[in-house]
């Protein structure tokens, strides 16, 4: 089976206050990241990444974000330069870019800052592309933030919130709550297991909502299927949620 999954960052909101711990949370192979199915992961461990569609700046910071997983890594997961076609989910090629719409033809809303849409096979991801709302004034800082959060589901993180931990702590919180400059302790955590050697099941220390999907997660299975995570702005209440419906996860 070849899959996809799409990942959305929302806007910056203003943090209430904490209620849980965080924990970190994978993509994983059925799309689910509160089940125990297998995690995602590249293999052979390398990324073949594509900035030269983005600004002179932006190239970068993105760079700046690149580097500061290669420093996580090391050689457990290398890094390459490469080209590839923006939104093309059969190069091979991790594309960053401004687009009008997301990989999937759909306008990004107000909130949303970017989205990541990944593709794999069984448990191993063959593809990943990120989109940036081109509506979006980024500073500087914000956009090296919101890069290095969109580079973390590219090597297969999903959000550390999203099954019931706040997240707080994190880079790769669905909210963009606090202001980073590299990756956390949890996203460093996520990120060793995935390329420590092994793969299978729920992380040690991963939340307690793990064995649960929720209401709103409704697998089914499809020839080909797209995962869609975003990174939104705290309006609704609520991290968001995800369901299958044909051949999308939409939110």
């Amino acid at each position: 089976m070849r899959a996809v999954i799409a990942v959305v960052l929302l806007g910056w909101w203003a943090f209430a206050g904490a209620t849980d711990v965080a924990a970190f949370e994978l993509l994983r192979s059925n799309g689910d990241p509160c089940s125990a199915a297998p995690n995602l992961r590249w293999s052979p461990a390398e990324v073949v990444v594509d900035t030269g569609n983005l600004g002179m700046v932006e190239r970068g910071l993105a760079q700046e974000a690149i580097d500061e997983w290669r420093s996580v890594l090391g050689s457990r997961l290398r890094f390459q330069s490469g080209t590839g076609r923006v939104c093309n989910a059969d190069d091979g090629v991790t594309t960053l870019a401004f687009t009008n719409v997301d990989c999937q033809g759909r306008s990004f809303g107000g909130e949303v800052l970017a989205i990541t849409v990944s593709t794999w096979q069984g448990n191993r991801l063959i593809d990943a592309d990120v989109s940036f709302n081109p509506n979006t004034r980024f500073s500087p800082a914000g956009f090296r933030q919101v890069a290095m959060h969109e580079l973390g589901h590219v090597i297969g993180l999903d959000h550390s919130d999203a099954c019931g931990a706040d997240g707080i702590g994190t880079l790769m919180n669905s909210r963009l709550v606090e202001s980073f400059s590299s990756p956390q302790a949890d996203d460093i955590a996520g990120a060793s297991f995935i390329y420590a050697g092994g793969d299978i099941g729920v992380p040690e220390g991963a939340n307690g909502c793990a064995i649960s999907a929720g209401p709103d997660a409704v697998a089914m299975p499809v020839g080909l299927g797209w995962a869609v995570l975003a990174l939104l702005a705290w309006s609704v209440g609520r991290p968001p949620r995800s369901r299958w419906r044909g051949r999308s996860l939409l939110h």
